[in-house]
């Protein structure tokens, strides 16, 4: 755990508590500190002097804390404390340099510049994300002093190490403020006449376009950049800006994807070219392999999985070949061979998790390679672990299971320690716990339900600050209620009622590219909670509103009108039954389709004879019911989920209602509609018994005794053996759901929606 020294020095780097606050906490801290109570009090002095606006006397007292605390075991505090003082004391000195002539404050500029550099690497490294777009601001800020003094070798060495930095922010994924730093870049290369270095600064700038989702902007900045190039007529450079088109035009998902590929091609041939007539990099072509298929990847659609395994395949032949005696050439073998393990766990049949486990266990040791080189991999490694985790948890080879659980260990052991140096954010170690904790609830039927409540409890925090916590809670969501129904258990209350919590507070979000999880979350809460009138709503609203999940919304709101009807059989209250079938879901799922008309049939006609006590409409209504269930084992569908379950259940009752339908029209004379085919016997298969619960075969036997002796006796003998088949058959009605597994049928077709476009985690 961080120490709360700590903390509250990153809440004052942050800026969300004020410098008076701190202070107070510090003092307080200090006074009830065992030891180094000292060191809290004068850090307290330290944020009083920077309060007094008494810059040059706080950074007196930071260098000496930080040189003293140098060779401390906390690694942390020093350079939390040299950001505090970037952070408050480098905008004073900035500002008296400006009456100073430039032979003075140049050098002094570039040692501020240099400061907020070595800041910038420090805030990266301890994951002080809030703080980037402060020191963003200050570094621009800082070069347009140092380019304002007019000085050339000066403004030329500030403008290359500003790339740098921005190149790190892209490193870490921190787009927005790459993209304003490489915008006023742009602007003073072309000013100062730097065609190379423009040139390059433009072509991450729209790399950065490209992953703030601006495709068009990135689009016509590339296309000004290749007749630059062009003119220019370096292959290399050509080869790169092509590469670059074709990764945001397979981005962009209003170009058709054959489009996209064809300008893919063009860039690796072009890659290929470069290698022969100019001096780049060996591995130009077999890495442009590996950005295209990653590219590919990070688009999220399954669809584009086995073209992604091509490139990634080919760029793979060249590094196994290859020499690695390059660190560079090592890291980037190691990307493509962890690609390549994901791209096959997407597949996620169990030759394809063979192979995916398999390039996953090369791509670490191909990692442990780069130790060699004094590189840190614990990061890298731990992404690695976490990957393989989460590909083992997707898959229905429970095989891979125990794989992924060690794999999952691990990575939380990795992650701790990073975590704990403040060098990852908290979302990914709560993730790779998270993942944990699926893992066992899918592994066993033990409940793990308080734990991934705690767990789901901690990502609240994250939600004003960090998007991805909305959607991994989501997911999550859907993952508990999934696993816990397959073990047949019931969810804990309390975690139900953090459900309904997270609901609400997802429901305030401005959702955008992961819309899917969000509104996927917003259906499964009114199915957990049982409240099917609200689903039915709901899931019309999002049938409405989405097309994504149109379909699927519109058969979670037939199964909650369904259910609505089951509740008024059950309770004998309610006013009608109510519809649950239209032409639109037979398009959808043709079998619960004609299963729920048997059901709304036999509801009906159980209502009917609650009000009335009419045999003869009773009897029509149970071979109407009996003909409808029958027809659902002649449906023909692709989508197997519990198929076997809901036809055999359907049959085994149709057998039932049936008998019983003809017994009572030899008993009472009634009259039944027979329709074109008079249905007057049901062959019920053997393997039914196998596939259907003892409590349900129970049940249908003790049914079809009362109905064997009503056959063989006459009215007034019959009479008790009726209304107990009666009774039996709306016992039968009310359980028959849990029975047919139609629920997982229904969640089901949910989670593949949702899962159409997967999720990447870090």
């Amino acid at each position: 755990m961080e120490s709360a020294l700590n903390a509250t020095i990153r809440d004052i780097l942050y800026a969300s508590m004020s410098l008076d606050d701190g202070l107070s906490t510090i003092q307080s801290l200090g006074i009830r500190a065992s030891a180094d109570s000292e060191l809290y009090f004068e850090i307290a002095r330290v944020i009083e002097e920077i309060i007094l606006r008494r810059p040059e006397v706080a950074n007196t007292k930071l260098t000496e804390l930080v040189v003293r605390l140098s060779f401390s075991e906390d690694r942390v505090l020093p350079e939390l404390l040299l950001l505090l003082d970037t952070r408050y004391t480098s905008g004073y000195r900035l500002n008296e340099l400006d009456i100073l002539p430039d032979m003075y404050a140049i050098p002094q500029l570039l040692d501020i510049m240099g400061e907020y550099g070595m800041a910038m690497d420090n805030a990266l490294k301890l994951n002080l994300r809030p703080l980037i777009p402060f020191l963003t601001d200050q570094t621009i800020a800082i070069i347009d002093a140092i380019l304002s003094r007019g000085h050339k070798f000066s403004s030329e060495l500030t403008l290359h190490e500003s790339h740098q930095i921005a190149w790190k922010l892209i490193e870490f994924g921190l787009f927005d403020c790459a993209d304003a730093l490489l915008n006023s870049l742009i602007s003073h290369t072309k000013k100062l006449g730097l065609l190379d270095l423009n040139i390059e600064v433009s072509l991450n700038a729209s790399l950065v376009l490209t992953e703030l989702g601006l495709y068009h902007d990135a689009r016509t900045l590339l296309k000004k950049l290749e007749v630059t190039v062009r003119e220019k007529d370096d292959p290399a450079l050509i080869a790169s800006v092509l590469l670059q088109l074709s990764v945001n035009e397979t981005r962009d998902e209003s170009i058709p994807y054959e489009s996209a590929r064809a300008l893919a091609q063009e860039a690796s041939q072009a890659c290929l070219d470069a290698i022969e007539t100019t001096d780049c990099d060996e591995d130009f072509a077999a890495l442009a392999g590996v950005v295209i298929g990653s590219n590919i990847l990070a688009n999220g659609w399954r669809e584009g999985v086995p073209q992604a395994i091509e490139w990634l395949s080919s760029s793979l032949k060249f590094y196994e070949v290859h020499d690695e005696s390059n660190p560079n050439l090592i890291f980037n073998h190691y990307k493509c061979l962890v690609c390549l393990g994901f791209s096959y766990g997407m597949l996620g049949d169990h030759e394809s998790m063979t192979r995916s486990i398999e390039f996953m266990s090369r791509a670490k040791s191909v990692l442990v390679e780069l130790e060699k080189y004094d590189r840190d991999i614990s990061i890298e490694l731990a992404r690695t672990e976490n990957a393989i985790g989460w590909i083992c948890l997707s898959t229905e080879s429970d095989e891979f299971w125990t794989i992924g659980l060690e794999a999952f260990e691990r990575a939380i052991d990795i992650r701790q320690d990073l975590s704990e140096g403040g060098s990852i954010g908290e979302i990914g170690y709560l993730s790779t716990q998270l993942g944990r904790r699926l893992l066992d609830l899918r592994m066993s039927e033990g409940s793990h339900q308080a734990e991934l409540r705690e767990i789901l409890t901690q990502y609240v925090p994250l939600f004003p600050t960090d998007k991805r916590a909305f959607v991994e809670v989501a997911i999550a969501t859907y993952d508990i209620v999934w696993l816990t129904l397959r073990h047949n258990n019931t969810l804990d209350r309390r975690l139900l009622r953090l459900f309904d919590d997270l609901n609400r507070m997802l429901s305030d979000h401005q959702i955008d590219n992961n819309a899917i999880f969000i509104r996927g979350l917003s259906l499964l809460i009114p199915y957990v909670e049982r409240t099917w009138k609200n689903l039915r709503d709901e899931a019309k609203r999002i049938s409405n509103e989405d097309e994504n999940l149109s379909e699927v919304a519109h058969l979670l709101s037939s199964m909650a009108t369904a259910k609505m009807n089951l509740e008024t059989v059950r309770l004998q209250m309610g006013i009608v039954i109510h519809d649950a079938v239209d032409r639109p879901l037979h398009e959808i799922d043709d079998l619960l389709a004609h299963y729920w008309l048997g059901q709304t049939t036999l509801a009906r006609t159980i209502k009917a004879f609650y009000e009335n006590k009419d045999y003869s409409e009773l009897s029509n209504g149970l071979y109407q019911s009996a003909k409808a269930f029958d027809v659902v084992s002649r449906v023909e569908t692709d989508y197997s989920e519990s198929a076997e379950f809901i036809i055999a259940t359907s049959g085994s009752l149709a057998n039932i209602l049936l008998r019983f339908a003809l017994s009572l029209q030899t008993h009472y004379n009634s009259e039944i509609d027979w329709g074109e085919e008079k249905l007057t016997k049901l062959e019920v298969p053997a393997r039914f018994d196998f596939i259907l619960t003892e409590d349900w075969l129970g049940l249908t036997k003790i049914a079809e005794a009362y109905l064997q002796m009503v056959e063989q006796s006459n009215l007034s003998q019959a009479q008790p053996y009726l209304n107990a088949i009666f009774s039996n058959v709306t016992r039968a009605l009310i359980m028959m759901d849990n029975i047919a597994l139609v629920d997982r049928r229904v969640l089901n077709r949910l989670g593949q929606e949702m899962n159409r476009r997967y999720y990447l985690r870090q």
